[in-house]
Protein backbone atom coordinates (compact mmCIF):
# COMPACT_ATOMS: atom_id res chain seq x y z
CA UNK A 1 0.00 0.00 0.00
CA UNK A 2 1.09 3.40 -1.07
CA UNK A 3 1.88 5.93 1.99
CA UNK A 4 -0.24 9.06 1.09
CA UNK A 5 1.86 12.30 0.06
CA UNK A 6 0.77 15.71 0.10
CA UNK A 7 -0.38 17.94 -2.46
CA UNK A 8 -1.29 21.37 -2.67
CA UNK A 9 -4.64 23.26 -4.56
CA UNK A 10 -3.53 26.34 -6.09
CA UNK A 11 -7.08 27.54 -6.74
CA UNK A 12 -8.62 26.81 -3.35
CA UNK A 13 -5.09 27.22 -1.28
CA UNK A 14 -6.20 24.11 0.52
CA UNK A 15 -2.92 21.17 0.89
CA UNK A 16 -5.26 17.67 0.75
CA UNK A 17 -3.74 13.67 1.60
CA UNK A 18 -3.50 11.15 -1.41
CA UNK A 19 -3.07 8.08 -2.07
CA UNK A 20 -4.34 7.81 -5.70
CA UNK A 21 -1.33 9.00 -7.62
CA UNK A 22 0.17 8.15 -10.32
CA UNK A 23 4.09 9.31 -11.30
CA UNK A 24 5.50 10.71 -14.37
CA UNK A 25 8.68 11.57 -15.69
CA UNK A 26 9.96 14.94 -16.70
CA UNK A 27 12.93 16.03 -18.03
CA UNK A 28 14.21 19.48 -17.13
CA UNK A 29 16.78 21.48 -19.24
CA UNK A 30 19.74 23.08 -17.19
CA UNK A 31 22.84 25.03 -19.10
CA UNK A 32 24.74 22.01 -17.81
CA UNK A 33 22.20 19.10 -19.21
CA UNK A 34 19.08 17.67 -18.86
CA UNK A 35 18.02 15.95 -15.42
CA UNK A 36 15.12 13.71 -15.40
CA UNK A 37 12.71 13.81 -12.54
CA UNK A 38 9.76 11.92 -11.53
CA UNK A 39 6.63 14.06 -10.55
CA UNK A 40 3.75 12.24 -8.35
CA UNK A 41 0.17 13.92 -10.24
CA UNK A 42 -2.95 13.78 -7.95
CA UNK A 43 -6.64 15.03 -8.86
CA UNK A 44 -7.51 17.65 -6.18
CA UNK A 45 -11.02 16.55 -4.53
CA UNK A 46 -11.57 20.69 -4.20
CA UNK A 47 -11.32 21.45 -7.87
CA UNK A 48 -10.95 17.75 -9.87
CA UNK A 49 -7.62 19.68 -11.30
CA UNK A 50 -4.43 17.78 -11.56
CA UNK A 51 -1.68 18.15 -8.73
CA UNK A 52 1.71 17.90 -8.79
CA UNK A 53 4.21 16.99 -6.15
CA UNK A 54 7.88 16.18 -6.48
CA UNK A 55 7.75 12.93 -5.16
CA UNK A 56 10.82 10.85 -5.53
CA UNK A 57 12.78 13.07 -2.90
CA UNK A 58 10.42 11.94 -0.55
CA UNK A 59 11.09 9.25 1.70
CA UNK A 60 7.69 7.53 1.04
CA UNK A 61 8.80 6.51 -2.86
CA UNK A 62 12.71 6.23 -2.03
CA UNK A 63 11.17 2.86 -0.44
CA UNK A 64 10.12 1.41 -4.06
CA UNK A 65 12.24 1.92 -7.06
CA UNK A 66 10.34 4.26 -9.52
CA UNK A 67 10.41 1.61 -12.13
CA UNK A 68 8.21 -0.24 -10.99
CA UNK A 69 5.53 2.46 -11.68
CA UNK A 70 6.38 3.35 -15.22
CA UNK A 71 5.31 0.86 -17.64
CA UNK A 72 7.28 2.32 -20.31
CA UNK A 73 10.78 2.24 -19.61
Amino acid sequence: MRKPLRFYDIAVRKTFLSTSYRLVEVEIKYPRGVQRRALAVAVSPYTGHECYSFAPKRSEVRAVPLSAYFKDI
